[in-house]
């Protein structure tokens, strides 16, 4: 007997927030916004379409979580047929399902690539049936990895066009003293596109503009840690002042009588943080991780959330 079910998904009005990294940073990143709920689902399907979702868009080299949530990743799914197949020692329900995929912009609501794929289950049941269906979705499918790259075109496209707009609005949040927005909005740009270099230098010179303010209350921290004995604190919080500031030569002078007073271990842990201050190579790259921190703290400190109902309108 052959039925046509449609699995509507159920939006509520939940919102739903990702988690970052700071090995997402410089990559095209796809937030995937799933429903709350998907009617005929149940919360374990729902799960694993999730987990297979993500994994399809990491199998390209994407990051699965976005920083700003403007480039979304999102599901439909629908059972088209499900039949019980009488025969041998029990009947075996046999599913027809469709699943689609839509990477959309969200600023601008629009849609840069979409696919649909048929996929068959069949278990012993219409659940355990259509769990064998979702399974059944291949990460590797050549046309699902043209779908994301020809997402992923468009994503570059996009940052290729906006990046002076970028580095521009960057610096009018520098003049407003908004360091980490700043430093936050040119870190979304991914290292695919040609400007990139440009858009690294500029996050290093406001950064070390940044550290500049920074350093004078780093300082005094590591003053009132001195003074309390707590030498190891101290110079945790003088390890942070970058050498390029206006107090590095102060830290010196703090550091001088500090590190006489800390263990062995402690010593050799700030000896070779001392290396990567006279390192022009491990110095950059130690200012590029502590800036994809800040960008990381930043965007956890202000999340954006995306609706679903919103999203598929």
């Amino acid at each position: 007997m052959k039925r046509l079910f449609v699995l509507i998904a159920i939006f509520n009005i939940g919102l739903v927030s990702f988690a970052q990294t700071t090995s997402d940073v410089g990559k095209i990143a796809l937030s995937l916004i799933m429903p709350e709920s998907i009617d005929g689902l149940d919360a374990s399907q729902v799960s694993k379409l999730e987990t297979k979702i993500t994994n399809i868009v990491s199998s390209s080299g994407l990051a699965s979580t976005g920083y700003n949530n403007n480039f979304v990743i999102y599901p439909k799914f629908a059972v088209y047929e499900s039949n019980v197949v009488e025969g041998g020692m029990q009947n075996i329900t046999v599913t027809i399902c469709d699943i689609s995929l839509f990477i959309k912009q969200v600023d601008n609501n629009v849609l840069f690539s979409s696919i649909s794929k048929q996929i068959k289950g069949s278990g012993n049941n219409k659940v355990s049936a259509i769990t064998n269906a979702i399974s059944k979705i291949p990460s590797n499918d050549k046309e699902l990895q043209t779908f994301i790259e020809a997402g992923k075109v468009k994503i570059i496209q996009y940052y290729e066009n906006k990046c002076q707009d970028i580095i521009s609005k960057s610096d009018a949040l520098v003049k407003m003293q908004k360091y980490e927005d700043a430093l936050g909005l040119l870190l979304t740009v991914p290292e695919e596109v040609t400007c990139y270099g440009k858009v690294q230098a500029k996050s290093i010179e406001i950064f070390k503009t940044y550290q500049n303010q920074k350093c004078i209350l780093q300082i005094q921290e590591a003053k009132t840690a001195l003074a309390a004995n707590n030498y190891n604190l101290a110079l945790e919080k003088l390890s942070k002042i970058d050498p390029s500031t206006n107090c590095f030569k102060e830290s010196e002078q703090l550091i001088k009588s500090a590190e006489s007073k800390i263990d062995a271990e402690e010593k050799k842990q700030w000896d070779l943080q001392m290396k990567v201050y006279n390192d022009s190579v491990a110095l950059e790259k130690q200012r590029i991780n502590a800036m994809k921190d800040i960008a990381v703290a930043y965007y956890k400190s202000k999340p954006t959330s995306v609706n679903y109902t919103t999203i598929i309108k």
